[in-house]
């Protein structure tokens, strides 16, 4: 069996933009992982940790996902302003690229992949 990794920006993504994917690459015996960017929140993260990383992980569990990785980052936010980072992490958007490439690129080597399953793409595994 293949490993499927699928990465978003946002938790909650993995449910709206892949949800079945994964649920059926689980079901049928593949390894599952889902990388975020961001932990949804604009702000400093509150004691207890970030409340939709904590949903990403039910829903990961609920769908069968073996591992959920969270690249460190704030949420950018949208619209036309840009929000200062929180004091305790930056946000995304702000993110130095090749270090956040690093950070994704150290989760596929983990995983003996080459490239994450692209938003959008419908079920196909990507084998190491």
């Amino acid at each position: 069996m293949a490993t499927v990794l699928a990465f978003h920006a946002h938790p909650d993504d993995e449910v709206f933009l892949t949800g079945g994917t994964l649920a059926r690459a689980a079901a049928e015996g593949h390894r599952v992982v889902i990388v975020v960017a961001t932990d949804g929140l604009m702000g400093a993260v509150p004691d207890g940790g970030a409340p939709r990383l904590t949903e990403l992980r039910a829903s990961a569990a609920l769908l069968g996902v073996q591992r959920v990785v969270h690249l460190g980052y704030a949420d950018s936010g949208h619209g036309a302003v840009l929000y200062p980072d929180p004091p305790d992490r930056a946000r995304f958007v702000r993110a130095d690229p090749e270090e956040a490439a690093g950070r994704l690129a150290a989760v596929l080597r983990e995983e003996g992949l080459k490239a994450p399953l692209p938003e959008g793409s419908g079920f196909s595994t990507l084998q190491g």
